[in-house]
């Protein structure tokens, strides 16, 4: 596969990843007229599904990204409630994802992304989210051993944090998690979104820090700190600066992801490389 025409101007970036929330043919129609390397097959699209994918659907996404150069990310579905404390619907839940493990076999993704689903509890305690995470993982570390047989790469990511007035509470979500996961997989890559990490918890540079020897790829966008809502990276209240220094100190390499709804792969880039050329101390 072919880099990204970007990755001169940000050499920390291994591949650059757009994700538009169109269906699969569309978006790769996108990545390649943005000038991407990867781009964002995302199953929480009814359209993209894995029960929506032919033989002959995959097979020919698989020809036409190769011939163009780009890489697929299967974006697993998010909704999947991998940590339900109702083992019948784990098991489930484990059958769809082990679908999605196929799939990213399939089309030949570079990686398939994982996220904790929700568990409902109206008032949900510390003990609640721990109790949902360790069921998580447990699922989790069975999708990690069946997907690595199939060759495919499993990335662990963030979800966003809503510690109260919300009927439900996503697993997966605090600094502290991503210590727990890996000494329940010893090494799991995780994939920060830094968007998720700002809701009501200000986790993106810490957890960066902390475990960036771990994490493959960084999924971007901004927001008011109350709820993801993919905004450009210069106009929330996420620091972007604090994770290019936090980047460059620790001379992190991987694969950067979009998924600013209004702002071109192009403009995010020149902002990057803005504040890049700034840690540098060279002229912004």
């Amino acid at each position: 596969m072919s880099s990204s025409p970007y990755t001169q101007s940000l050499p920390f970036a291994t591949g650059v990843a757009v994700q538009r929330y169109l269906s699969a043919e569309e978006g790769l129609a996108a990545a390649q007229e943005e000038g991407c390397s990867h781009w964002y097959i995302d199953a929480s699209l009814m359209a993209d599904m894995p029960h929506n994918w032919s033989g002959e659907r995959s097979r020919s996404l698989a020809a036409a990204a190769a011939d163009q150069g780009l890489s697929p990310i299967l974006h697993g579905n998010f909704r999947a409630p991998l940590a339900s404390e109702i083992p019948e619907v784990r098991e489930a839940s484990l059958q769809y994802v082990r679908s999605e493990i196929d799939l990213a076999a399939r089309l030949e993704a570079s990686s398939l992304v994982i996220h904790g689903g929700a568990f409902v509890e109206p008032r949900p305690t510390k003990a609640h989210r721990d109790a949902a995470l360790e069921r998580f993982l447990t699922l989790l570390a069975e999708v990690v051993a069946e997907a690595a047989e199939k060759g495919v790469e499993v990335w662990l990511e963030n979800l966003s944090y809503y510690p109260k007035f919300r009927p439900f509470s996503y697993v997966f979500t605090r600094e502290a998690d991503f210590a727990v996961a890996l000494d329940a997989i010893p090494g799991i890559k995780f994939i920060l979104d830094v968007g998720h990490a700002n809701v009501n918890q200000s986790a993106a540079a810490p957890a960066f820090e902390k475990f960036s020897s771990s994490i493959a790829a960084l999924s971007l966008s901004n927001n008011g700190g109350d709820q993801d809502a993919h905004l450009a990276l210069d106009e929330g209240t996420l620091s972007v600066r604090e994770i290019t220094e936090a980047v460059r100190a620790r001379n992190w390499q991987g694969i950067i992801a979009f998924e600013t709804r209004n702002e071109s792969v192009e403009s995010g880039i020149a902002y990057l490389t803005k504040l890049w050329e700034s840690a540098a101390g060279s002229p912004a």
